[in-house]
């Protein structure tokens, strides 16, 4: 599971500290959202046999092998994960499921297939769906800045990749371009503010500042409200937040690469504490070197944060840059902030900056396991639901393995579970429903991504996609007072002492779809968990990417994200069976699969 913090909880956990009324508002938000079943309703008859199967004893055998020893930890591309795939295909096998894979590959020498006297069989499809990836083994990354006046020497001055600049792309990059200072990087219409209205971006390197300009000036144009939240969060966003987003918008127009500039030292420093920060090690985990996989697969629509030649550089680099138009990052934020007007400008057309980033890569192949259980309906079974989670883990480092029972061996248990049920059911839903195993989540999300692009019904005939990542861990009471006191909301305690902590669920949705709200609610009130809905506007920035509903959002599909409560043993060695009973994968499990019945028969 590749996500810095709880993504189930954007709203509720990383929202800032709260005034008086908005402490009233997000408590009625929180009540308004909040479904508490007090007495379970009967589960439909049509689903009851599938529901019954769904049990903390079979799920706990199958987590039982999952996140063992001997699969050492299911990290893509290893022999652990290749045997953990080939379980999860005979248990679909084993239970009648029909196989989404591959198509036979053609058999023959090098001079084509070899052709049969006898008409042969329709090929049939296997359950693992397998791809190609480029696998980065190393990188040399480099940026030279030349200038000189015409008729005198050039002068070469050379930037250190993680001293003066940031740049961790894994894509190969040879660009050498003129240079163009663009301010804030800002085209804010409401206050008739445009740093890039005078200046020709295309094909250029753009230099922008981070943030707005006036961050503490209550005369700046930037404090309004609305402009204040947007250019000055109160905490900070993944994948780089407004910073990103301004220098993407840039990108579009043209350019080059985007070199992006702290506005302010005063509060986080510059790029080098940054860069220290990461390169710490906690003593209270094992001291050993990320040794995750960097892949890509050939060929792929890149996520927005991707493929993007975005570079985090100095304050001294940049005034380096800005020297050569006699400039520094001060004298213009100066300029810019005495009216609060642009002052964009081409650097000196003798100056240039080179961009290089030499990547060495191997290939390697993995898999994604799918099957499918046909619908009722002629028609409607065209049509389907997809439910998947994770199957990869990280892997080994040195004699320690990281077995992933938690992350993610208890969502792949609920897609086994549920897929199991469904065989088990006799009444089947009108739509097709999809069984998925990922491959390499940790590593970007890869097998969901290549599944959206390769899917077994169309993306068109794919209605929602419910996802399973960490579905082991209840919450406690403790968890539900830090939310609490991360709230600052003094009304909700009344709330929270309604809700169950072991009972609670807060579930993370699309609001794009009525539909797959209410069907879950109605599963739930034959389940009876105390479930929050998190609905979120179908913007990839919004959800961070944290896990596969990503892949599905970016195509345009409904999604619903269960995940349970995170535990401080995400992504270390600890992370093992032993510290789970099955009780909280077999209610979010069952739930999954009484919504998915529900929502696959409308």
């Amino acid at each position: 599971m590749k996500k810095i913090f709880y993504v189930a909880m954007i709203g509720l956990l990383i929202m800032p500290r709260l005034g008086a009324q908005e402490q009233k508002g997000a408590a009625a938000e929180m009540m308004k959202n909040l479904q508490i079943v007090e007495k379970p309703e009967a589960v439909p008859t049509r689903a009851q046999p599938g529901f019954g199967s769904i049990n903390a004893r079979d799920m706990m055998t199958i987590m039982t092998f999952l996140s063992s020893d001997q699969l050492e930890g299911r990290e893509i591309g290893s022999r652990g994960y290749d045997t953990a795939a080939a379980y999860a295909q005979s248990l679909f096998a084993l239970w009648g499921l029909k196989p989404g894979g591959d198509l036979p590959k053609p058999a023959g020498g090098p001079f084509g297939p070899f052709q049969p006297q006898q008409p042969a069989a329709k090929p049939e499809r296997g359950y693992l769906q397998e791809f190609e990836m480029k696998e980065a083994l190393e990188s040399q990354t480099s940026a030279i800045l030349e200038s000189g006046r015409s008729g005198f020497s050039r002068v070469s001055r050379s930037f250190a990749p993680e001293i003066d600049f940031v740049f961790s792309s894994i894509l190969p990059l040879e660009v050498s371009a003129p240079l163009v200072f663009a301010g804030y990087g800002i085209s804010e219409k409401s206050i008739s503010y445009d740093d890039l209205a005078a200046i020709d971006v295309k094909d250029k390197i753009v230099l922008i500042l981070s943030e707005a300009p006036g961050k503490d000036d209550a005369a700046s144009p930037f404090q309004k409200k609305e402009i204040k939240e947007k250019y000055f969060p109160a905490r900070p966003s993944r994948h780089g937040g407004i910073d990103y987003t301004k220098a993407a918008a840039i990108i579009k127009r043209g350019a080059l690469a985007v070199l992006v500039a702290r506005n302010s030292l005063s509060e986080n420093g510059d790029i080098h504490r940054e860069i220290l920060a990461r390169q710490q090690v906690s003593d209270d985990k094992p001291i050993l070197p990320d040794s995750r996989k960097k892949l890509l697969i050939p060929g792929s629509k890149a996520f927005p944060w991707e493929g993007r030649s975005i570079i985090r550089i100095s304050r001294e680099m940049a005034d380096a840059i800005l020297e050569t138009a006699n400039e520094t990052v001060e004298s213009l934020q100066n300029k810019i902030t005495s009216r609060y007007k642009p002052h964009s400008f081409r650097l000196p057309g003798s100056s240039s900056l080179r961009l290089s980033n030499q990547v060495r890569y191997q290939l390697l192949k993995s898999a994604n396991v799918i099957a499918f259980i046909e619908g009722s309906d002629p028609q409607l079974k065209e049509q389907a639901l997809v439910i998947g989670g994770h199957l990869d883990h990280l892997g080994r480092r040195g004699e320690y393995i990281y077995n992933g029972a938690e992350d993610n061996a208890s969502g792949a248990c609920g897609v086994l579970a549920m897929a199991r049920a469904l065989a088990l059911n006799p009444e089947k839903p009108k739509r097709s429903i999809v069984f998925c195993l990922w491959t390499g989540e940790e590593e970007g999300l890869l097998g969901s991504r290549y599944y959206v692009e390769h899917p077994v019904f169309s993306m068109d005939n794919t209605m929602a996609y419910f996802n399973l990542d960490m579905i082991a861990n209840s919450w406690d009471e403790k968890g539900l007072q830090r939310m609490l006191r991360m709230l600052n909301v003094k009304e909700g305690e009344e709330l929270l002492k309604k809700i169950k902590p072991e009972n609670f669920l807060p579930l993370s949705l699309s609001a794009e779809a009525p539909e797959l709200k209410s069907s879950l609610q109605e599963a739930n009130r034959s389940v009876g968990f105390d479930v929050l809905y998190r609905e979120t506007a179908q913007n990839i920035n919004r959800m961070g990417g944290g896990s596969d509903h990503a892949s599905f959002a970016m195509a345009g599909k409904p999604w619903a994200f269960f995940m349970t409560g995170m535990s401080e043993i995400y992504h270390t060695p600890a992370d093992s069976m032993e510290k789970f009973n099955g009780a909280t994968m077999e209610k979010v499990s069952r739930l999954i699969y009484l919504a998915a019945f529900l929502l696959a028969d409308k």
